[in-house]
């Protein structure tokens, strides 16, 4: 039995803590949010030249090739350049399609998908659902619409929060103190994010400065995520005082062999499932210190792992 690894509190690393808007939707949004549906498809019998007249109708630069609600390949602009210059325009699109098609899950997070634009360089990615039936498509505009729509909504919603908010503001903070405690399930995927998005709502209501709300909301979510990936479970508390946000992680084990490797970003021990569900990148711990003011791990191998997190707040300056 080894005894406990701990990172040690970090200084305020100002601006480099900084968190959009944007960075946050990205962990909330899903690629069913972002994507286009119903896909604009093309079948294996369908010529190349067909395909290149559905692509300038509809203003697209990719087109999936299914059958029965399946995806067998794609075929981009390029691949129809190619054919025309080459003579075979009037080829079915089989012979020319990408046969080796990657597709992102419906459920995945945004910014899994931003991961993966990074990772393959693809214009698009077809999007299948958990029966693997082809049920949209995705771009990088389109997330870029998607976070857009996201944006001026939540701008909107929070000017109208905040002016409800103003005779509440009076009410004696110190006085104020809310505490949240939740068991989290090993292999609960479909509730993640749950816990971080009922926090920024409290938050949210108490007219706490954004960007504290970002920040524990990912360490929140982060937390979460990883007694789900990684552990046999266990319970996620947060506290907000006047003064700061606390959150702690505490699971049932089996603890993290090397803390300090498990700091470094994209290191992970997750299994296959979990990273098809676009868990698991290895950003779980990295994230989590970056985001908080204090910021502790400690960890018994074999035995329990406790998280430790404190954001500190600070008087709201704006409406979003």
């Amino acid at each position: 039995m080894q005894s406990a690894a701990s990172v040690k509190p970090v200084e305020r690393a100002g601006d480099a803590r900084k968190v959009s808007v944007a960075q946050i939707l990205v962990y909330e949004l899903r690629v069913r949010d972002a994507m286009s549906h119903p896909p604009i498809t093309a079948l294996p019998t369908d010529t190349l030249r067909s395909i290149q007249q559905l692509m300038k109708r509809h203003k697209i630069s990719g087109v999936p090739v299914r059958a029965d609600g399946n995806v067998l390949g794609m075929v981009s602009l390029e691949d129809i350049i190619t054919a025309l210059d080459e003579g075979h325009i009037d080829d079915p699109a089989d012979k020319w399609m990408v046969h080796k098609v990657i597709s992102l899950r419906d459920h995945y997070s945004l910014v899994r998908a931003v991961a993966e634009f990074e990772r393959h360089g693809f214009g698009r990615f077809p999007v299948v659902d958990s029966a693997d039936r082809l049920v949209g498509l995705i771009t990088r505009g389109d997330i870029t619409n998607c976070l857009m729509h996201h944006l001026e909504r939540r701008a909107e919603e929070a000017v109208a929060h905040e002016a409800a908010l103003v005779a509440a503001r009076t009410v004696d903070e110190k006085a104020q103190r809310y505490v949240f405690r939740a068991a989290v399930k090993s292999g609960d995927f479909d509730h993640a994010g749950k816990i971080s998005q009922r926090m920024r709502s409290v938050m949210r209501a108490r007219g706490i400065d954004p960007d504290v709300r970002r920040r524990a909301a990912i360490v929140a979510y982060e937390a979460e995520t990883n007694i789900i990936i990684h552990t046999f479970g266990g319970e996620l508390s947060v506290v907000i005082d006047p003064d700061k946000v606390v959150i702690d992680a505490t699971d049932l084990g089996p603890g993290i062999e090397n803390t300090e490797q498990a700091m470094q970003e994209g290191w992970s021990t997750a299994g296959r499932l979990a990273r098809q569900l676009g868990f698991g990148a290895g950003m779980g711990l990295p994230n989590m210190k970056k985001c908080s003011d204090v910021f502790e791990v400690k960890s018994e191998v074999g035995g329990t792992t406790h998280i430790h997190s404190e954001i500190f707040l600070k008087k709201a300056t704006g409406p979003l």
